[in-house]
């Protein structure tokens, strides 16, 4: 059994570890792989947010110049002049063309003013106007970015987005290097003075790419419970197919002990009888033949038992005919088989109205008697007293079997109606028994529709409740 079990365990828990090393990388990659979305999704609304904003601050710009002749440029062209110190560019653009013509001139060279003039199609660079003519206006730096029409813009790109997370923005004049994470993204934007960063630092970016996956960590964590819910049923089963291994031994010992007294008692009868002219005494030889019944009525009931439980257990046991049973010959029955015993007192008790009950009277008779035996066995005093009282109820009868006994330990209730089981009592060995009686008990009584629960404090005694529910 330890060889079986260890081997289960070899098994178990290194295929356990892995599938919880599974579910763990698992939810790290579906987090990594949230915040590289998220990263990406608020970065590139920072970048658009700010684009608008370059050019809103541009149109809000007093003092500056912004010719704009319609009359002289055809319909579809528009043409866009600012100066800013020594830098002025020129855009050309055609609506229908998508063509932008960009004229820098710089002055302050040694060798005169410098004019670069070059053809872009938008279409080609694979840009939009926004993007671009805010990336003319923040190289020349034309204007500086207003922060709070930057704020209003890309609140507008997160809510498109849906992210309604609150964050806070800063310019920063110089190249800062940031790691984007779900707390803070960048992005850069040069000029020809220097380049400046934009930073968006979010609140409550971790909860909310928690929600994002939530989905996947309530499965993981339902997996890992249900990992754990296995691992932990196997443990029991394991533990308590030791027990049952223990309880069995413990009854082929108890068994075998039984079988050899009344064995070795026949063999002694019987060579007496034949070798030692045991037959020619009368009087010995109806003692002798008295003892071999009685033994022999021991080993009967020992087999009895045995293949009732078996029959039980594999529901072979005929269905007996529901009869009605009244309830003070019942008593009156199971009272008499123990009445001649040495210091047995059986006190019963009626409340009953209607004193007949249907049920199946062979096994309410057994379940009693078994009862009675046990109160009386496990009960070391001189005098055994058992109370034996039924009360009726609107919708059951009840029984109660009291004695006054060693009693059992609250760690052994659970265990008692197991088969084989037998409340451990160091090395003594007073009452003999083989764990089957109260088996045996809830059997029948899981046969006839009945329930039996034990209160029992050590050294106090035990009572046994029975209810069978009225037909």
């Amino acid at each position: 059994m330890d060889f079986i079990v260890k081997r289960i365990w070899w098994i178990t828990i290194p295929t356990a570890l892995a599938v919880l090393a599974f579910q763990l990388y698992w939810l790290r990659t579906a987090w990594l792989n949230q915040q590289a979305s998220f990263v990406q999704v608020v970065s590139d609304g920072l970048q658009k947010a700010y684009d608008r904003a370059v050019i809103g601050s541009v149109k809000q710009l007093e003092g500056q110049s912004l010719a704009k002749d319609s009359t002289e440029a055809p319909r579809h062209r528009r043409t866009f002049q600012f100066t800013a110190g020594d830098i002025a560019d020129t855009l050309l653009s055609n609506a229908d063309t998508g063509l932008v013509k960009v004229v820098t001139s710089s002055s302050g060279l040694r060798q005169g003013n410098t004019i670069i003039q070059q053809n872009f199609r938008l279409q080609d660079v694979g840009a939009d106007m926004n993007r671009f003519l805010a990336s003319i206006f923040a190289f020349s730096n034309i204007v500086e970015v207003d922060t709070a029409l930057l704020h209003k813009y890309y609140r507008e790109e997160l809510d498109n987005r849906h992210i309604a997370l609150p964050f806070t923005i800063a310019i920063l004049k110089k190249d800062t290097a940031v790691t984007p994470d779900e707390k803070i993204v960048a992005i850069r934007s040069s000029s020809l003075q220097s380049p400046r960063t934009i930073i968006a630092r979010f609140d409550g970016g971790g909860t909310f790419l928690m929600v994002k996956i939530l989905w996947p960590l309530l499965l993981s964590f339902c997996m890992i419970l249900l990992i754990t819910g296995c691992i932990w049923v196997l443990w029991r089963i394991i533990i308590r197919q030791k027990k049952l291994e223990t309880m069995k031994n413990d009854f082929i010992s108890n068994i075998t002990h039984e079988l050899k007294t009344p064995v070795a008692i026949l063999a002694a009868t019987n060579e007496a009888l034949l070798t030692f002219g045991g037959s020619k005494d009368p009087e010995k030889t109806e003692r002798y033949l008295r003892l071999e019944q009685d033994e022999l009525h021991k080993l009967q009931g020992l087999v009895d038992n045995i293949m009732a439980l078996t029959r039980l257990e594999h529901e072979e046991e005929p269905q007996d005919a529901l009869e009605p049973v009244v309830i003070p010959m019942l008593l009156k029955t199971v009272v008499a088989r123990f009445s001649g015993l040495p210091g047995v007192q059986i006190n019963t008790s009626m409340q009953v109205v209607q004193e007949e009950l249907l049920t199946q009277p062979a096994a309410l008779r057994t379940i009693l008697s078994n009862l009675v035996d046990n109160a009386i066995k496990y009960t070391p005093s001189d005098v055994k007293q058992v109370d034996l009282t039924v009360t009726e109820h609107p919708q059951y009868y009840r029984f109660i079997v009291k004695d006054h006994g060693i009693g059992i330990d609250k760690a052994h209730q659970p265990y008692i109606f197991d088969k084989f089981y037998r409340v451990t009592q160091g090395n003594l060995h007073t009452v003999k028994g083989y764990g089957l009686g109260l088996s045996h008990v809830k059997s029948l009584l899981d046969k006839i529709g009945g329930t039996i629960k034990v209160d029992s404090y050590p050294g106090q005694g035990s009572t046994f409740t029975i209810e069978l529910a009225k037909r």
